[in-house]
């Protein structure tokens, strides 16, 4: 399988759900790779992930959807076939960070102990092994998701009612 299928696969069925920029398909695309692997100790497709600024890129993706810009991704490249326990996996990936905005995803594989964390060097697009993916925080059992963005907002509002107003002035 390739990561460009994964892609497909998630606009395909998920993509009216959950509309994706190419920022939000691309880390989900990282997070189906972490669960696979965290699932079987396997990747589900041997496309490099890069750690760029953003956080994990599949330069597969990039150069597949990239026509997209920063719109939601309508349609997909091709159909693909997805066997049974990829799809279910996909699935899961989907419905587990699907409501998430691109921001919430770029923080989630952003954090500490995460693979990107622990590879990313500044302006060198340094690569991700499934091994990194693996020993990282993103691939254990407890990695937790993170509260979207709106529920920070709201956090923000109950613990300091005027920032939001000031912002808003301002």
């Amino acid at each position: 399988m390739r990561a460009v299928d994964v892609a497909n696969y998630l606009v395909e069925r998920w993509g009216r759900c959950y509309p994706d920029t190419i920022h939000k398909l691309n880390r989900l695309v990282y997070l189906v790779q972490a669960e696979a692997i965290a699932a079987t100790g396997e990747p589900l497709f041997e496309d490099c992930i890069e750690a760029w600024q953003c956080g994990p890129v599949v330069p597969a993706v990039i150069h597949a959807f990239g026509e997209w810009g920063d719109t939601a991704i309508t349609e997909l490249i091709e159909h693909v076939e997805v066997e049974p326990n990829a799809a279910r996996l996909i699935d899961s990936v989907a419905e587990k960070y699907g409501l998430l905005s691109a921001f919430d995803l770029v923080s989630l594989v952003r954090r500490p102990g995460g693979a990107w964390a622990r590879v990313y060097a500044p302006r060198h697009d340094a690569e991700i092994t499934p091994d990194a993916i693996g020993a990282s925080a993103d691939a254990s059992a407890d990695a937790s998701r993170p509260e979207p963005f709106s529920a920070t907002l709201d956090a923000v509002a109950r613990n300091m009612p005027r920032a939001l107003k000031m912002l808003e002035t301002s």
